[in-house]
């Protein structure tokens, strides 16, 4: 790969898009549970203090002045949606601690709350001076950013493919703990084992593989894409998450839906194609059904009770917030419990089959609820609709847009089943879509690393 090639005015610039860069490719693996407790300060939020601070610096050191008044509406009312409401949650923290007179309230003011208005904080910073050089320099600000991202999603893959070395034929690797053993499963399975990489656990790394396919797809060459994408997908079918194998299908009709409204396939060859799939899908359960059987056995023999509220732990803490936000009073049901409140459920409410609640319902418009109170989980969820209403309407404008639109889809369905909204992965999607919008409407394209990319945008000059 060839390296960004910068006009000899903006050469001045390069640390900076470095920084967004090296920020961008480490997102992926700062919030793995093990690189999370080797500084005092969680990884994720030492790195994003640190790029906040090298951004902060450029502008201090060039005199440059920070007008917001154009930055991309996109990004900005994404971060006003949550951090609006985090700060009028505030008026339901005093109302709880006012009223309630419990020991884990105050226990999650004193931690969960402090800890997580600083995280927002951050990010809402973060995201607003990004936005600032996308509005400045979208071009080469974008094209770092994913630049970066498709790096660091690679790092995920080749460890999902280390790992599955160490499991089938022992190959050495650190030992990361991981939720990687195959749960609530009582028949064979062909392989005993979830990929996981360098995360914690399957539905963790299934985003970033699925960010890393619509994203690399920008950036990398025909060959190396198909490369790219073939161990991506062979990672995320191993992973063997119910969750990952939804949201890649859910992509792929949309992708596939956006290709028949661009015309860019004609309704032969869609026709062909689907009939393709069957007749190989049905040919392969026909000849190797005890085969795949015990390959998918992972997934099958969790759908029994993947429905059952009383016995299914994430569809328990997915349901049971929208009661308990009724048991208090209705200024907590109008401004919620405050940011990180999950965490007083999880230090008072139990499951009905086993132990304590986890701190979050790993959902983000379900956390958002109880944390926001129903005021900020109507302007979060509104701005998201929105937002993806507009990139649909505007999809067929351009290339970027149409891959906008397929970002901010999977950024909504793996926010049913991840509540990361208080990471790097969250607010970089948010950033690399109006990035990619502020492209579209100014009729620019990405740098070009090499050879010619696996979708390229056409441009006027």
């Amino acid at each position: 790969m060839q390296s960004l090639s910068y006009p000899l005015s903006k050469r001045r610039m390069i640390p900076i898009y470095s920084v967004m860069t090296l920020y961008a490719a480490c997102a992926p693996i700062a919030v793995s549970g093990g690189l999370q407790h080797l500084t005092p300060l969680p990884s994720s939020v030492l790195l994003t203090f640190t790029a906040i601070s090298f951004l902060f610096l450029s502008i201090i050191s060039n005199r440059e002045l920070i007008s917001l008044k154009s930055v991309n509406k996109v990004g900005a009312l994404t971060s006003l949606s949550i951090a609006l409401p985090a700060l009028l949650s505030l008026i339901g923290v005093l109302t709880a601690s006012l009223t309630l007179l419990s020991v884990e309230y105050v226990d999650y003011m004193s931690e969960s709350l402090v800890n997580r208005l600083i995280n927002l904080g951050l990010y809402s910073v973060l995201t607003m001076l990004l936005l600032y050089y996308i509005n400045k320099e979208a071009q080469q600000t974008t094209s770092a950013l994913i630049f970066g991202y498709t790096i660091g999603a690679g790092i995920l893959i080749v460890g999902g493919i280390w790992q599955f070395l160490h499991f089938t034929i022992g190959y050495p690797m650190p030992g990361f703990e991981t939720r990687a053993y195959v749960h609530s499963v009582e028949s064979d399975v062909l392989f005993n084992f979830r990929l996981t990489s360098f995360t914690d656990e399957p539905s963790f790394l299934v985003p970033f593989l699925i960010d890393g396919l619509l994203i690399g797809s920008l950036l990398l060459s025909r060959k190396t894409y198909f490369l790219y994408a073939l161990f991506a997908v062979i990672v995320l079918v191993l992973s063997f998450s119910v969750s990952g194998y939804l949201n890649l299908a859910v992509i792929g009709c949309a992708a596939f839906v956006l290709l028949i409204s661009k015309k860019g396939i004609s309704r032969k060859t869609m026709l062909y194609s689907i009939l393709s799939s069957l007749v190989l899908v049905g040919l392969a359960l026909a000849v190797f059904p005890e085969l795949l059987l015990n390959l998918f056995m992972p997934v099958l023999g969790r759908l029994d009770g993947l429905f059952d509220v009383m016995h299914h732990s994430r569809l328990y803490m997915l349901v049971f917030p929208f009661i308990w936000l009724s048991d208090y009073s209705m200024i907590n049901m109008l401004f919620g419990f405050g940011s990180g409140s999950y965490d007083f459920l999880a230090r008072t409410k139990f499951l009905s089959h086993q132990g304590t609640l986890s701190g979050t319902s790993n959902n983000v418009f379900v956390d958002l609820l109880f944390e926001h109170g129903i005021i900020g989980s109507l302007l979060f969820t509104g701005v998201f609709l929105s937002i993806l209403l507009y990139l649909w309407l505007k999809r067929n404008n351009h290339l970027y847009v149409g891959i906008a639109f397929l970002l901010w889809l999977h950024l909504g369905v793996t926010s049913m089943y991840r509540s990361d909204f208080a990471s790097p992965r969250f607010w970089l999607i948010v950033i690399i879509v109006a990035g990619l919008i502020e492209l579209a409407r100014r009729n620019k394209a990405l740098n070009q690393f090499g050879k010619e990319p696996f979708l390229k945008a056409k441009v006027t000059t």
